[in-house]
């Protein structure tokens, strides 16, 4: 297996020498057949040891609840030496290239000193990992793995690389040697590994050879980066693997002339152009059975898979678009009624298509969630009665329903087979058992993890009040008043300035100089729960054509921003001028039932399948002239739903 070193070309620089250099201290030595770097003297990248550590990685974790690292130490108790020195070095380099919000400092050596306590050192000398090792493991990582599936899937990761030796072993001299030389021919080699794991795959071809490949690993970031910027280039090559790395690495040539230095896709100016608007990286999904198939969902977590029932559907492929989905579900389910045909649609399309490896998905069953992470792609079950995903569920005793965080239970009362239940997903991902993602292996996995808890306003000052030219107290009674009813009015006539007012504290009480997070709109007899809330508006298409979009007014806007997770402890203010212009009925229109229940959820008449609520830390503030309208005539549910406080002239 041994090539020539004298013919092997040097990799060249990439984005962090740290990195790249303490890759190939380990790289180097296996890939040309000569002993490990740890000691000098094992060699450890041979057929042979590679087959012993796959062998003990197929056992599997002998406890699921148990840290990794504890299942590893535990299947390799009485390996070969060979076998568990391949084992730290294949955790090195698993690990190696991780920025620190997808695996930390602390996590990265402490796994490979682990591993390396594991040897069996020869006489008295203990093995001292070299510092080579340590130089490289920096909070600087480069691969940002927006999927988390290097932390969901080492175990798979680590079976890939004894492949990937076992291949390397296989090979001729010469193919070593040109793999070496030719970053091409390296790739040649890597994806030649039987049993395809694309993100290893590309951070080894990325260690292997920085000046070419680049340390972004997720399929939709490639796809991205090369849509984004092709036309610098004069274009796309193609959509294969091969083609979008081509295309990638052109492209980034390009940009670091421009720049004058090697650029970082991450960089907040690169991402912000190459990046989706409203890309939500990881998303998760509520799945559900038709009749709370008790059996069916114990088939999920006995075979590691997720299902979706298509009996009458024909074969799509997986990406498909939604026309396609729709044009089949109309035809082959003539039988359903509308309602289950779009909940079909629905369901098909986000299972073939929208969902992704890296996701998260829970099933509810019994009062308790059970929670798990997509591994592998949508396919077609023997009998094409249905699709199936490979998913690794991640616990066995779940989680009771009743002591997950309020916002996090409506969302899972949602109706549908397939739900997108993406806007709590970071909460969904505080509930993963710690052996899962752990940031420390002896961690144990919280119960449940509530978002933060909201912070009440901010005590009202004596020069704030003077600034308004108004006593304290009264003013801090109108905080506290809006404090605890969320929804307030303030009342009066001409020129006691309420708007005034209402601007001032609602800026004071969200302490945001940019006033993100506060928004005032002006009623006016025109103005429509179209205006308020979301309606539709014309639109023009590509080709010149008029058509109508849906778009969201201020509320919405407004609601979905206080509403995102961790915001959840930070107050947001819309402030609504001259409230009485307004036919305040058909303003509101259903959202009257929302401003006395905030925890409740209602389904809109222009988003009918997506249910919403108004977050607890959104918190509305009317004003109202009585020249113009008596506050006597008004609504009786909207004076039943808000706190009235009348402003007098000063005389």
């Amino acid at each position: 297996m041994t090539p020539n070193p004298k013919t092997a070309m040097h990799r060249a620089l990439g984005i962090s020498k740290e990195i790249e250099d303490a890759a190939w201290f380990v790289l180097g030595p296996g890939l040309q057949g000569k002993p490990s770097a740890l000691d000098g003297t094992t060699l450890t990248w041979t057929a042979e040891a590679a087959a012993e550590l796959l062998e003990r990685l197929d056992r599997g974790a002998a406890d699921a609840k148990a840290p990794m690292m504890t299942n590893l130490r535990q299947n390799l108790e009485d390996a070969s030496r060979e076998a568990k020195q391949l084992a730290v070095e294949f955790l090195f380099l698993q690990s190696l290239p991780l920025a620190h919000e997808v695996k930390s400092l602390k996590v990265k050596r402490a796994r490979v000193a682990e591993a390396a306590s594991w040897l069996e050192t020869p006489l008295e000398t203990p093995l001292e990992l070299p510092e080579e090792l340590y130089k490289g493991m920096t909070d600087h990582g480069v691969i940002r793995d927006r999927t988390a599936e290097f932390n969901w899937t080492i175990w798979d990761h680590l079976k890939w690389l004894c492949r990937f030796v076992q291949h390397v072993d296989q090979q001729v001299p010469a193919a070593i040697t040109k793999a070496l030389k030719d970053p091409l021919k390296f790739h040649e080699l890597a994806a030649g590994t039987p049993g395809d794991q694309p993100a290893i795959r590309r951070s080894i071809e990325y260690l292997a050879w920085p000046s070419y490949f680049e340390p972004v690993v997720a399929d939709v970031e490639r796809q991205e980066i090369r849509d984004a910027f092709a036309s610098l280039v004069g274009g796309a090559n193609g959509d294969s693997d091969e083609d979008i790395t081509a295309d990638i690495h052109r492209i980034r040539l390009h940009l670091d002339e421009q720049a004058g230095q090697r650029i970082d896709w991450y960089a907040r100016q690169l991402v912000s152009q190459w990046r989706k608007v409203g890309d939500p990286g990881r998303r998760a999904w509520l799945l559900r059975t038709h009749s709370d198939n008790a059996e069916l969902l114990t088939a999920w977590q006995e075979e590691e898979k997720a299902t979706l029932d298509v009996e009458h559907l024909r074969q799509l492929d997986p990406g498909v678009t939604a026309g396609l989905v729709q044009h089949a579900v109309d035809e082959d389910y003539k039988h359903l009624g509308y309602v289950e045909r779009e909940d079909t649609k629905t369901a098909v399309f986000a299972f073939l298509t929208v969902m992704k490896p890296g996701d998260l998905v829970l099933y509810q069953h019994a009062g308790t969630v059970r929670l798990g992470v997509v591994l592998g792609e949508p396919e077609h079950n023997e009998d094409n009665r249905r699709l199936r995903r490979k998913v690794r569920w991640l616990d066995d005793d779940g989680h009771a329903t009743a002591d997950l965080p309020r916002h996090v239970q409506r969302q899972l009362a949602t109706s549908g087979i397939v739900v997108d239940v993406t806007k709590v997903v970071q909460a969904l991902q505080a509930l993963v058992p710690a052996e899962a993602e752990p940031e420390d292996d002896d961690a144990a996995a919280p119960a449940a993890v509530v978002p933060p808890a909201q912070e009440g306003f901010r005590p009202l000052s004596r020069d704030f009040a003077d600034s308004l030219h108004m006593d304290l107290e009264p003013l801090q009674e109108i905080a506290e008043l809006l404090e605890e009813n969320r929804q307030l009015v303030l009342y009066g006539p001409p020129g006691t300035g309420k708007t005034y007012l209402a601007k001032h504290l609602a800026a004071y009480l969200a302490q945001d100089s940019t006033d993100e997070r506060v928004k005032l709109v002006q009623f006016h007899p025109s103005y429509a729960y179209e205006d308020f809330f979301e309606g539709y508006r014309p639109d023009k298409t590509d080709e010149g054509q008029v058509s109508f979009k849906l778009v969201a007014g201020p509320l919405r806007r407004l609601a979905e921003e206080a509403a995102k997770p961790g915001n959840e402890n930070k107050p947001y203010f819309l402030i609504i001028d001259e409230m009485n212009r307004a036919n305040l009925a058909k303003v509101f229109g259903e959202l009257y039932f929302l401003l006395e229940y905030r925890d409740d959820r209602i389904y809109l008449q222009y988003s009918p399948n997506e249910p919403f609520t108004l977050p607890d830390n959104l918190y509305i503030i009317g004003t109202m002239n009585t020249a113009d309208r008596s506050i006597a005539m008004m609504d009786a549910a909207i004076r039943r739903r808000f706190a009235f406080i009348e402003l007098h002239p000063q005389t």
